[in-house]
């Protein structure tokens, strides 16, 4: 079953299958190696286990677990921003019964405005700039912090 794990800081959010469930439950130490561990187990360890997974994007230890945001609505609990993650009110979707954002992040989007936050290096804080990388072929860019390369 596909679960939604998401960061209430930063509001990062990814969906999740079996093998990912499996990797992240190696990862904080609560799966051992099985060949076919039982599906109700490895999905039970799994939502026990939200207070020890990682986000990906700031670092923040103790993520929230939701069902995808499809399968939420079948249950009448409302739709979710896809921007911020706050529920949409019902009022804005008997207006718009197809948006995908609220009210606040439309407006931000109608102005123009770029609410991006800039990537900080792990180790020292520093803002990380974009570069190229060198050799042939096609142009990649990286971020890399400026202080500690």
């Amino acid at each position: 079953m596909l679960k939604e794990i998401s960061c209430p800081d930063c509001h990062w959010h990814r969906l999740v299958g079996t093998a990912d469930k499996f990797r992240l439950l190696n990862q904080v130490g609560m799966l051992r190696r099985e060949e076919n561990p039982d599906q109700a187990i490895v999905e039970e360890l799994f939502e026990r286990s939200s207070h020890k997974l990682t986000c990906d994007e700031c670092g923040r230890v103790g993520l929230r677990i939701d069902l995808p945001r499809d399968e939420e609505e079948d249950w009448g609990d409302g739709r979710v921003c896809q921007d911020c993650r706050k529920t949409i009110p019902p009022e804005r979707l008997e207006i718009f019964p197809d948006t995908k954002i609220c009210v606040a992040c439309q407006q931000k989007d109608d102005d123009g405005e770029d609410d991006t936050q800039p990537d900080f290096c792990r180790k020292c804080g520093e803002v990380m700039i974009s570069s190229t990388s060198r050799g042939g072929g096609l142009t990649r860019y990286r971020l890399r912090c400026p202080r500690c390369g």
